[in-house]
C-alpha cells in the first residue's frame, strides 16, 4: 500500500474532483464539503509518508522513489515519483494551504454559481501542483505543469471578481502558456541529447557531460524564462498583479502561497542538479534579477490602494527574495531561499484570506476606505499583523529566519554589494505592510463600518492555523530546518 500513497497523495484530488463535479452538478453547494474532505486526505496521505522518508535519512538511504511502467516505444519513460526532504516540504505546505483554501471556500463562495465546477477545478488545480512537486521525470513534470495552468485559468475567469475576468485569466493563460513552451524547448533539448527524462539519471555527473557546451547556456535560457514566467520576476511579472488580484480570496491564496512556488522549485531541482556550474556562472546576473524584482515589487505595492493589489506586488517582491537566495547558489542562500518558499506560502495563503475576510464583511478592498477595524475584527487583525511582520522579516516570525539565511547566503557568495543592496530594499517591504495594516485595522473607523463584525468561524479557522504555524515555526524553526537540511 505504501508503494502506491505518492500517486494516490497527487491524483486522488484529480479524480476525486472530477467525479464529485460529475454526480455534483445540481446539488449546489453540497459539493463543498465533499471536496474539502477530499483536500484534507491529500493531506493525510502525504503526511502519512514523512516516518518513513525520516527513516530512510535516519538509516542511511534513500528519498521515496516510485516508478510505474508508461511508455514502451518509442521512447522509454516511466510514471513515477520522487519524494526527498525538498520535494516532500514543498508539497505538504501546498496540499495544507490547498485544504484550507478549499475550507475557507465553503463560506467564502457559498453564493457563487457553480459551485460543482469550482471545486473540481480547486482539486484539479491542486492536483497539477503537487504533481509537479513530486515528479520523477520532465515529461510528466511538464504534464502536471500544464494540469496547473488550466484549472487555475477557469477559476480566474469564472469565478474572479472583474467585469475583465476573462481577459484577465486570458491573459494569465497566455503568459504562462508561453512560458511552458520555453521550458518544454528546454526539457525536449535535454532528452536530445542524454536520451532520459529521468530527474534522477539526469542527476549524475556522467549524464550531463553528454550536452554540448554550447547548447548548454541556451537549454538553462529556455528553462529560466519559463521558470520565472511562472515565479512572476521582473520583467515577466506582468499577469500576476491582475490576476492574484481579481481570481477570489481563496484562489488568490493558492495562486500567490502555492503555484508561482512551483517556479523555484524547479529552479532547486532542476538548475542545482544538472546545471550547478551554469548557475555559479550566471550567479551575478541572477542575483541582479533577484534585487530588482524584489525593489520593483515593493516600490509598486507602496503605490497600491486596493488590499489585494496590494499584495500581488508584494507577491513578486517576495519572490525576488527567494530567487536571490537560489541565485547566489550558495549553501546558505538556497536553504533560506526553500525555507522562505514555506514561510512565503504561510504568510502570503494567511494575508490573502486576511483580505477576503475584510472584503466579505465591509464590501470593499479599497483602503481609502477602510479603517479602525482591529476592535471590530480582532482575529483578523491579530492574524493580518502577524503575517504581514513575519514576510517583513521581524523576529521571532518565521519569515525572518529565512530571509536573514538568504542574506547571510549573499554574504557567503561572496556578494557583499548586492546582499547590502537587497538588505536596505527590505526596508520597502516593512514599509507598505505596516502602512497596509495602520490605514485598515486603526485610526477612524468610517460611518458605514460601524455595524462591521467578525467573519464566520469557517473563514478563520485557515487564518488561525496558518497564524499559529507562523509563530511555531518563528521559534522553532529547525522543526522544519532539521527536514530540509
Amino acid at each position: 500500500m505504501f508503494y502506491h500513497i505518492p500517486l494516490l497523495a497527487t491524483l486522488l484530488p484529480a479524480v476525486l474532483g472530477i467525479i464529485l463535479y460529475l454526480v455534483g452538478r445540481g446539488v449546489g453547494k453540497k459539493v463543498r464539503w465533499p471536496a474539502t474532505i477530499i483536500a484534507f486526505l491529500s493531506v493525510f496521505l502525504i503526511l502519512s509518508m514523512l516516518p518513513d522518508l525520516i527513516g530512510y535519512y535516519q538509516n542511511g538511504g534513500q528519498p521515496i522513489y516510485v516508478t510505474y511502467e508508461w511508455i514502451k516505444s518509442p521512447i522509454e519513460v516511466t510514471f513515477g515519483f520522487y519524494i526527498d526532504n525538498i520535494s516532500f516540504s514543498i508539497g505538504l505546505i501546498i496540499a495544507v494551504l490547498s485544504a484550507f483554501s478549499c475550507l475557507y471556500s465553503t463560506k467564502y463562495m457559498e453564493n457563487e454559481p457553480g459551485q460543482a465546477g469550482y471545486y473540481a477545478n480547486l482539486l484539479l488545480f491542486m492536483s497539477g501542483m503537487l504533481g509537479v512537486i513530486f515528479s520523477s521525470n520532465l515529461l510528466q513534470f511538464y504534464l502536471f505543469w500544464e494540469l496547473m495552468l488550466i484549472p487555475s485559468y477557469f477559476l480566474i475567469a469564472f469565478w474572479g471578481t472583474a467585469k475583465r475576468a476573462l481577459t484577465i485569466g486570458f491573459k494569465y493563460f497566455i503568459f504562462t502558456h508561453v512560458g511552458a513552451v520555453c521550458m518544454l524547448l528546454g526539457i525536449l533539448s535535454i532528452y536530445t541529447y542524454t536520451g532520459t527524462f529521468d530527474l534522477v539519471t539526469l542527476s549524475l555527473p556522467g549524464v550531463y557531460g553528454k550536452i554540448p557546451p554550447n547548447m548548454i547556456m541556451l537549454i538553462f535560457a529556455l528553462l529560466l524564462i519559463g521558470f520565472c514566467v511562472k515565479m512572476a520576476t521582473f520583467p515577466l511579472h506582468t499577469w500576476l498583479p491582475d490576476a492574484h488580484t481579481e481570481a477570489p480570496a481563496p484562489i488568490s491564496a493558492m495562486l500567490s502561497g502555492a503555484m508561482i512556488k512551483c517556479g523555484a522549485y524547479a529552479m532547486i531541482r532542476i538548475f542545482l542538479s544538472m546545471f550547478s556550474s551554469t548557475m555559479l556562472q550566471t550567479s551575478d546576473y541572477l542575483a541582479i534579477i533577484g534585487i530588482v524584482t524584489i525593489i520593483y515589487g515593493g516600490l509598486m505595492a507602496l503605490a497600491q490602494t486596493d488590499i489585494k493589489r496590494l499584495l500581488a506586488y508584494s507577491s513578486i517582491s517576495q519572490m525576488g527574495y527567494i530567487f536571490f537566495g537560489i541565485g547566489v547558489s550558495s549553501e546558505l542562500g538556497v536553504t533560506g531561499g526553500l525555507f522562505h518558499i514555506v514561510n512565503h506560502a504561510i504568510g502570503k495563503g494567511l494575508l490573502f484570506m486576511c483580505a477576503g475576510v475584510i472584503l466579505h464583511q465591509t464590501g470593499t478592498r479599497d483602503i481609502r476606505k477602510l479603517g479602525g477595524l482591529a476592535g471590530k475584527m480582532p482575529i483578523t487583525a491579530i492574524s493580518c499583523l502577524i503575517g504581514a511582520l513575519s514576510l517583513a522579516g521581524t523576529p521571532p516570525l518565521s519569515g525572518f529566519w529565512s530571509e536573514w539565511m538568504i542574506f547571510g547566503g549573499g554574504l557567503a557568495a561572496g556578494k557583499v554589494l548586492f546582499t547590502l543592496i537587497a538588505v536596505i530594499s527590505s526596508v520597502i517591504t516593512a514599509g507598505y505592510y505596516l502602512w497596509f495594516v495602520w490605514r485598515v485595522f486603526f485610526g477612524a473607523t468610517p460611518e458605514n463600518l460601524e455595524n462591521v463584525k467578525e467573519g464566520s468561524w469557517l473563514l478563520l479557522i485557515p487564518i488561525v492555523a496558518l497564524t499559529a504555524a507562523t509563530i511555531v515555526l518563528g521559534i522553532w524553526p529547525d522543526l522544519l530546518l532539521g527536514l530540509i537540511t
